[in-house]
């Protein structure tokens, strides 16, 4: 009898073992359009050990960093026609394809990482980017916040009119918000910014307050300008559809588990890459400036036409501004 039981053991081990060793592995080409000492970088390389870990080294990402497989302008065209299976990177540079992206980055919207956790699980805006963006044959895994982002600049800025008519590197909505201001928006992939810097082809860039240490701006820029426009940025962690959908149910749960962490450890991170930012401005003598409340009032009403156009962009734009006034009423904040 117990010579049985043992065999019937035995076969059970044996059948799991053999299963699990024949399960089908994938492979995820992915290209990141930063550099990888980028956080967004890093973050990369967290997503692709958590898929791994979490599907047991069935499903391997490959990371690709900046141009290595297709230029950053081409990334979305390559992911929809798989080319490319992944892609982390801001959406911004497809706004004219993707408008509703441009609602992650409606300035003054939320003050912290939390708010915005709130509003992509809570207030629908992760079901909403997946609608936006599956019309285009892209999976939209997860949000991935780039801490605290707005003005890094050569020029002093304490009111809106030191900005009116410099060029500042912007993309998407950036570039909108960088018009209502008075600037001259100027479009210049993430990496190629620092020599644009430096030449003086900008006079400055809407970018994430922690570059200042990980890209050396603190070399060409002189003056990083608050309150943030944007309270973390935001980018995005995209698969394309087809592969996602070719994936076992337990792996795609395993993808979007590993792209929320993403997002939390983002979030939580925030805090102390801003801190080791301003920290690093007051090593290498990048002057802070902090605007008057009045004048932040001031930025904040020469945008705010820019919501109201921004929901005419699309449904769910539509949708997803006014989930966020929602969310912001129910606080408390009146919008004039």
């Amino acid at each position: 009898m117990k010579r049985g039981i043992f065999a019937v053991v035995f076969i059970l081990v044996l059948f799991a073992i053999t299963s699990w060793g024949s399960a089908k592995q994938f492979e995820i080409k992915l290209q990141c359009v930063y550099p990888e000492k980028a956080y967004v970088g890093q973050t990369t390389k967290f997503i692709q050990e958590r898929v791994e870990a979490l599907t047991n080294g069935n499903v391997k990402i490959k990371i690709f960093w900046p141009d290595q497989l297709v230029k950053t302008n081409e990334a979305l065209d390559a992911l929809q026609k798989g080319m490319i299976d992944g892609y982390t990177g801001s959406l911004l540079y497809f706004s004219g394809v993707v408008p509703e992206v441009n609602c992650e980055w409606i300035p003054f919207a939320w003050e912290n990482p939390h708010e915005v956790t709130i509003l992509y699980k809570e207030h629908g805006w992760l079901e909403l980017m997946r609608k936006a963006t599956d019309k285009h044959g892209v999976y939209y895994v997860s949000p991935i916040s780039v801490a605290s982002m707005g003005l890094l600049t050569k020029f002093p800025v304490k009111k809106m009119e030191d900005i009116k008519g410099k060029k500042i590197r912007a993309v998407g909505m950036e570039a909108k918000i960088i018009e209502a201001l008075g600037g001259a928006p100027v479009s210049i992939p993430g990496a190629e910014q620092y020599m644009a810097l430096k030449l003086g082809v900008v006079d400055g860039t809407d970018y994430p307050f922690y570059t200042i240490g990980n890209y050396k701006f603190y070399e060409v820029v002189s003056h990083i300008i608050r309150p943030a426009l944007h309270s973390p940025g935001i980018v995005e962690f995209l698969l394309n559809k087809k592969l996602y959908q070719e994936l076992p149910k337990e792996y795609q749960e395993a993808i979007n588990k590993a792209g929320w962490e993403a997002w939390l450890r983002t979030a939580e991170l925030s805090v102390k890459w801003d801190e080791e930012a301003y920290e690093l401005c007051r090593q290498k003598n990048v002057t802070i400036i902090d605007l008057e409340p009045k004048e932040v009032e001031r930025f904040r009403t020469a945008t705010l036409p820019l919501w109201d156009s921004l929901a005419r962009d699309s449904n769910i734009s539509q949708q997803m501004v006014e989930n966020l006034k929602n969310y912001l009423k129910s606080k408390g904040i009146k919008l004039q």
